[in-house]
């Protein structure tokens, strides 16, 4: 796979073509070209290409990029087209490594991955990666590879979970949450045999009074595999080939790897027992 940085005119014609009132109008911009490659553009932030075949990436940074954030959104959702047209189906997750193998939190946005994730963190758990998830086959299931040593998290979290007063730069213009790098000891480098798949439940208020209820519920057969496809990460692409691979990868790692519903109210004094029952369930 190539990354370079493209002159203005290698997008001059297709970012014209792309000013439409709507497209000025949106954060984000996609469009399939004829060529088959897929234009994205985050509004004074980046534009990218990704080739149709996945193994080329041309962008061109904007007026209020900054390096950090550039990063996260190449890593992230612009490398997620390369890898479907690569054949490889990422998921939308944080993973930590726990006792030597990859616990991966799947969920919708807002569910609190994230913030489980630093849970974790902070009971000495380093982070696999934050956001986009991709997994290898192995001889005996899969493997998580290792993503960049950040987390994304909102200011008040990472205060009150890490104790960091001065986080990174935010994600962009338009949220607080940060860009938090993580130091040596807080990442796993390595490729990380995967255990287990959790997957958040929607928020639920916190009771008042007594103790958190964390609720795990095994889940088997169509429920297991409707749960990993609403977690995959790139929902854009749906041509009959992208589906077709990643019904036949659900299917695969669902045969593989134990899923569980992992249901708690969202409180972030109610964490450390959320972090106990997990902890227990891989016991």
């Amino acid at each position: 796979m190539k990354l370079r940085v493209a002159e203005p005119a290698r997008f001059g014609g297709i970012a014209s073509r792309a000013h439409t009132r709507r497209a000025r109008r949106d954060w984000f911009y996609c469009r399939r070209l004829r060529t088959g490659a897929t234009y994205l553009r985050w509004t004074d932030l980046a534009e990218f290409l990704v080739s149709a075949d996945g193994r080329d990436i041309a962008y061109r940074p904007l007026e209020r990029e900054s390096t950090e954030s550039l990063s996260t959104y190449l890593l992230g959702q612009v490398l997620s087209f390369s890898l479907l047209a690569l054949g490889v189906e990422p998921l939308h997750g944080t993973v930590v490594e726990i006792d030597g193998a990859a616990v991966t939190f799947l969920g919708d946005c807002g569910h609190g991955k994230s913030t489980l994730g630093a849970a974790f963190l902070r009971l000495g758990y380093p982070i696999v990666t934050d956001d986009l998830v991709v997994l290898e086959p192995t001889a005996t299931g899969y493997a998580v590879h290792p993503g960049m040593p950040r987390l994304k998290l909102f200011p008040s979290v990472a205060r009150r979970l890490l104790g960091v007063e001065q986080g990174g730069p935010r994600l962009n213009a338009g949220t607080s949450k940060q860009i938090l790098p993580l130091g040596t000891g807080q990442a796993s480098r390595r490729r990380t045999p995967l255990r287990a798949l959790y997957v958040l439940a929607g928020p639920r208020p916190a009771a008042r009074h007594g103790p958190a209820r964390v609720e795990l519920e095994r889940l088997s057969g169509a429920a297991a595999l409707l749960e990993v496809i609403r977690s995959s990460f790139n929902t854009i692409v749906v041509d009959r080939d992208r589906l077709a691979n990643q019904f036949a990868f659900a299917s695969r790692l669902v045969a593989t790897v134990p899923v569980t519903r992992l249901s708690y109210p969202r409180s972030l004094p109610r964490l450390p027992a959320v972090c106990e029952a997990v902890l227990a369930d891989r016991s």
